[in-house]
């Protein structure tokens, strides 16, 4: 928006500048060559910052269309989830987690299209490592929580009684790894894929992204 204020403020001026050339013109105190080179300036400094405003406009569309996709993307994940839940194929502490993470994201975007073209204080696609810094707490809530399964699951690794259908890490960069000491879960192509405690370690410190909008 205040991109766009600037460049109007100087069609404005141009406008004035051309208005201001043709009086001096009709008083006879230019000729018209001078005229035409002057106007033909002018009218190319126009052109281009017409040029500007269109392109401006046209990005800021694409990314208010972008952010809709993004928060019906996010709307349609929660709504799944909860059938999940409802179904007995989701459990209660996982739902509110996901549910947590979700509805902060949606938030976020909302927040970002009420702006509607106000310049962006943040980035709407984030690294990693702002993904990290961002939700550090949330991960460790997660940890916490955690603890009573890690501690049952390493109980039954040492026992030998891992139990038929247990959760094991599905680390999508690791697909050899059967650990069963879930750390957290992350959402990749389209599902929450569930990571061990070594392999969230190894990929917290890694730039890698496994979510888009």
């Amino acid at each position: 928006m205040r991109t766009t204020k600037v460049i109007d403020d100087l069609l404005d001026s141009l406008r004035k500048e051309r208005e201001s050339l043709e009086h001096i013109l009709l008083s006879g105190k230019i000729s018209h060559g001078t005229y035409n080179l002057l106007n033909e300036k002018i009218e190319k400094a126009m052109s281009a910052a017409s040029d500007l405003k269109k392109a401006i406009e046209d990005e800021r569309e694409f990314w208010k269309k972008t952010l809709h996709d993004g928060t019906r993307l996010f709307e349609t994940i929660l709504v799944e989830f909860r059938h999940r839940l409802l179904l007995g194929e989701m459990k209660e502490d996982e739902y509110k987690r996901s549910a947590e993470i979700l509805s902060d994201g949606i938030s976020s975007i909302k927040e970002q299209i009420e702006r509607n073209g106000e310049e962006r204080d943040e980035p709407v696609i984030m690294t990693s490592q702002e993904i990290r810094e961002r939700y550090a707490n949330k991960l460790a809530d997660v940890r916490v929580s955690g603890e009573a399964t890690n501690e049952a699951s390493k109980t039954a690794s040492m026992t030998g009684d891992s139990g038929e259908g247990e959760i094991h890490c599905m680390n999508p960069w690791k697909p050899e790894c059967r650990n069963t000491d879930i750390e957290v879960s992350i959402y990749y192509n389209g599902r929450m894929i569930p990571i061990c405690r070594k392999c969230w370690s190894e990929i917290a410190n890694k730039d890698i992204e496994w979510s888009s909008i």
